[in-house]
């Protein structure tokens, strides 16, 4: 057996011991009851593109707490009803980019709702964080899981399910959710909060069995927060507690939607071992791919694309 085999197999067996609290699930109930109070007051305006063979809009809805959400909505030309729908989600400081980045799903026939996180690209950040406010993201209101950043991105997020079901073109039972890195564990978590996607697609996805992917991770985001915790050890208890709400360990058994995760062994940012630990809880119908020689990058992978693409028809 090669020795990465030996590694798949003894990650297939990895089942890390959940850490939520008692009141996990009644703090993403009330979270959810919060943003359902909240009018949606999505905004389409027509975007002037050079690819004629589409109708292209920025959308813009308000996220939690108000906050506006941007992204681009495109659909192949004169759509009209019973359009399938990819929503994607970008990774850590990176946005939306360009609308011809989508053309390999409009040109089949999907729509595509591509989203900015809050304080990337278009979207807003209220700035509204009273704790941990120290020079990234991942930081922001980490004291406080009330104010914390990614309770405000899963609810973002969830909301583009929300605005989706407002559009008469879009057939609401073949919608799927699709991200990378960050994107893809917004997508866990999203696809945890709100069961109605028929696919979900997680590409490396962070946020997942924090505490060990914190230990075993060499780049990427958790590198902030591990210098955050180097620099204020009293509070290591604290900031363990409350990433807990938010990890994609305890969110994974309440996904219901079919699942397929990407994972490389070499990846640096969102170490295996850690993703693994999340895949394994899932009970939903589900998949992985493993990529044995490959680091954060499988978008840049063309074969991995492909498969992709094959893998949304065919479930989709």
């Amino acid at each position: 057996m090669l020795y990465f085999e030996q590694q798949i197999k003894e990650y297939e067996t990895y089942k890390p011991p959940l850490t939520k609290t008692k009141d996990f699930h009644t703090f993403w109930e009330d979270t959810l009851k919060e943003s359902e109070q909240l009018p949606l007051q999505s905004h389409l305006v027509r975007e002037e593109y050079p690819i004629k063979q589409i109708d292209a809009y920025k959308v813009t809805y308000q996220g939690f707490g108000g906050t506006p959400i941007s992204g681009h909505y495109i659909l192949p030309k004169e759509a009209k009803e019973n359009l399938p729908c990819i929503i994607l989600y970008h990774g850590y400081g990176m946005d939306k980019e360009s609308i011809s980045d989508y053309m390999k799903w409009v040109i089949q026939g999907y729509a595509v709702l591509a989203i900015d996180n809050r304080g990337h690209g278009e979207s807003s950040d209220d700035s509204g964080y009273m704790t941990g406010t120290n020079g990234t993201w991942v930081l922001h209101g980490i004291l406080d899981k009330t104010e914390y950043y990614y309770r405000k991105v899963y609810i973002d997020n969830k909301r583009a399910i929300d605005f989706l079901f407002t559009r008469p073109e879009i057939d609401k039972s073949r919608i799927c959710i699709y991200g990378g890195s960050m994107g893809g564990g917004i997508a866990h978590a999203v696809a945890a909060l709100d069961n109605r996607p028929k696919l979900v697609i997680a590409d490396v996805p962070n946020m997942c069995n924090i505490e060990l992917a914190i230990q075993l991770k060499l780049e990427g985001s958790l590198v902030s927060l591990e210098h955050y915790l180097a620099r204020y050890p009293e509070k290591v208890q604290q900031v363990f507690h409350n990433l807990s709400y938010f990890d994609n360990l305890n969110f994974a058994s309440m996904i219901k939607s079919k699942t397929r995760v990407t994972i490389a062994l070499k990846d640096p940012v969102c170490p295996p071992q850690s993703i693994f630990g999340v895949y394994n809880h899932i009970q939903a119908e589900k998949s992985y791919v493993v990529y044995p020689f490959t680091g954060h990058n499988v978008g840049g992978i063309s074969s991995h694309l492909d498969d992709t693409l094959t893998y949304v028809n065919e479930n989709l």
